[in-house]
């Protein structure tokens, strides 16, 4: 198997993600994020390395504290808040920000819109997974607006429930919430899904139907060259990471934050480099 789904497992754009700008023993290292209104949400670096064949997802959680001179008010340390910066924000903004924290220089990005995540999934017929629980929530304020019901138990989800399976913190009753890492670890479970499912289609109407909702700054060029760059990869060479963290807790501003470790991030991006990383949760058909 491929790594050609990786676009789907980053961003639902298959063949275009690996097209990123780099040659056969060249590697390239893509932020791929979503938005939620002026923040940013789900936030992934994507690092490709055609000379081992391999592929490292790295979760950011949102709620990383990421203080920036000049930005003091409510919420403006956590780093999901950097990309609506009137100064220093956008996209640019993000990218400095995520290559601070994780050491990481960041060559290209992708932006990814919810609608083009539901309509992949509903070209291909939904996405199988296991909800660990009843969620049902409400925010007709959110951006886009969010309403979620959905039982515990296997089932094979449509377009909108994905989103809201993906998007969900806490429940409208208050009994659930749920910090970055509980959700990073369901996305990362849902896109292992997500990959099996899309190679069952054929990869250039996905990507098609899906380049219509992201906006990047990747060529048409750039992605032959990383498609024959990536021709030799496998699905054993695909590794999802969570930035590491030191603790999770409260700021003197009182709101809940990922303090991530300096030194265990250090060392998992020189472990990556080396090729020594674990194996243990290898994507399978």
């Amino acid at each position: 198997m491929k790594k050609r789904f990786l676009i789907f497992i980053v961003a639902f754009l298959v063949t275009f993600v690996v097209g990123a700008s780099f040659f056969v023993n060249d590697s390239v290292n893509i932020l791929v994020y979503g938005l939620e209104g002026k923040r940013s949400d789900t936030m992934m670096v994507v690092m490709l390395d055609a000379s081992k064949d391999s592929i490292h997802v790295i979760s950011v959680p949102r709620d990383t504290y990421n203080p920036v001179e000049g930005h003091n008010g409510l919420g403006a340390k956590k780093l999901n808040a950097v990309y609506g910066f009137k100064e220093g924000g956008g996209t640019e903004g993000l990218i400095s920000s995520v290559e601070r924290i994780t050491g990481i220089r960041i060559d290209h990005y992708i932006e990814v819109e919810y609608e083009g995540v539901k309509s992949v999934v509903d070209l291909v017929g939904g996405i199988p997974v296991n909800v660990p629980f009843d969620m049902k929530y409400s925010d007709p304020t959110a951006t886009p607006p969010l309403y979620i019901d959905l039982k515990e138990g296997e089932q094979v989800l449509q377009g909108d429930d994905v989103i809201g399976y993906l998007r969900f913190r806490k429940s409208s009753d208050g009994k659930i919430r749920e910090g970055d890492i509980q959700r990073i670890d369901r996305q990362q479970a849902f896109l292992k899904s997500a990959a099996v499912k899309v190679l069952s289609w054929k990869l250039p109407i996905v990507a098609k139907n899906a380049l219509e909702y992201v906006q990047t700054d990747l060529t048409t060029f750039d992605t032959v060259k990383l498609g024959l760059g990536m021709i030799g990869a496998s699905q054993d060479d695909l590794y999802f990471h969570v930035l590491p963290q030191e603790r999770i807790g409260s700021g003197k501003d009182g709101l809940s934050y990922v303090f991530h470790s300096p030194e265990q991030t250090e060392a998992l991006i020189q472990d990556i480099h080396n090729g020594v990383f674990d194996k243990e949760d290898p994507v399978e058909e």
